[in-house]
């Protein structure tokens, strides 16, 4: 078994792989590429990436939002506009992480990936993804030094 250590090591050389963005924002993507790595979720076709995106927000009392599906040239595998209530997917096969994390940003009203964002995106992958997966991306972002308390913050 990997220790946590190891996985917010691996944390921070996945980060690298995100100069375009803000270190918060690179840290929340590696974060989540690293949980997905060592408790992975499920890879959805079109359909089932839309009937899970409505048993979310149904459940979570969000409206559904449109979802778009297009490929576009871009490393952006995914986008949320809060004015249209839209999420975008820029891939055939897109992964429950993948629009969990857009949700987030519908339901957390953050432009940005801060504390209110990562606390609604453990909220959910904890009712949606399970807690194998949630506990592994608290714990890497704890040891990535990202907070998930947006009130009293680290």
């Amino acid at each position: 078994m990997t220790h946590i250590s190891e996985l917010v090591q691996e944390v921070t050389r996945q980060a690298r792989r995100y100069p375009r963005c803000s270190r918060e924002q690179a840290l929340v993507y590696a974060c989540e590429d690293v949980a997905a790595r060592h408790a992975p979720l499920r890879v959805l076709g079109r359909t089932e990436a839309v009937e899970f995106v409505a048993h979310v927000c149904t459940e979570e009392w969000v409206d559904v939002p449109h979802l778009e599906f297009g490929r576009h040239r871009t490393r952006c595998t995914g986008w949320a506009d809060r004015s249209t209530h839209t999420i975008g997917i820029h891939t055939s096969r897109p992964g429950v992480g993948l629009l969990l994390h857009e949700i987030s940003h519908l339901v957390s009203r953050a432009d940005n990936h801060d504390a209110e964002f990562r606390l609604v995106l453990l909220r959910l992958a904890r009712r949606h993804a399970g807690i194998q997966h949630a506990g592994l991306l608290r714990s890497l972002f704890a040891g990535s030094g990202l907070d998930t308390d947006p009130v009293h913050p680290l």
